[in-house]
């Protein structure tokens, strides 16, 4: 009896095991990100983990209703789940410094 209990509990557990969460690393330094381009699958969980080494910068995605701050310091983690292919540019949304305009990026929906 036990052993078909676990053998049932193993199966279970295989059925449902999350999806894999696709995790993309974001460093914002004044006037550019690394990396500037990230690619991503449409309807697959990913996180974004934005970090600044430097001073606040921001983080925003319009068509996706992304805007955040990134202060130095702490990570900050933005999870969400593409619903549509595209190309979709991301910006800095706190002046940076001299060249704040031209920090951009996209993000790549396959």
């Amino acid at each position: 009896m036990k052993v078909r209990l676990a053998f049932v509990l193993l199966l279970l557990a295989a059925t449902f095991t999350e999806t894999a969460v696709n995790t993309v690393e974001i460093l914002c330094r004044k006037s550019f990100y690394t990396p500037d381009v990230v690619r991503i699958k449409k309807g697959e969980p990913v996180v974004l983990i934005l970090k600044s080494k430097d001073v606040t910068h921001g983080f925003a995605i319009d068509e996706l209703d992304i805007a955040r701050e990134v202060p130095p310091g702490a990570p900050v983690r933005i999870e969400f789940t593409p619903d549509r292919a595209g190309r979709f540019p991301f910006y800095c949304v706190v002046r940076c410094g001299k060249k704040h305009l031209e920090m951009r990026g996209t993000l790549i929906v396959e």
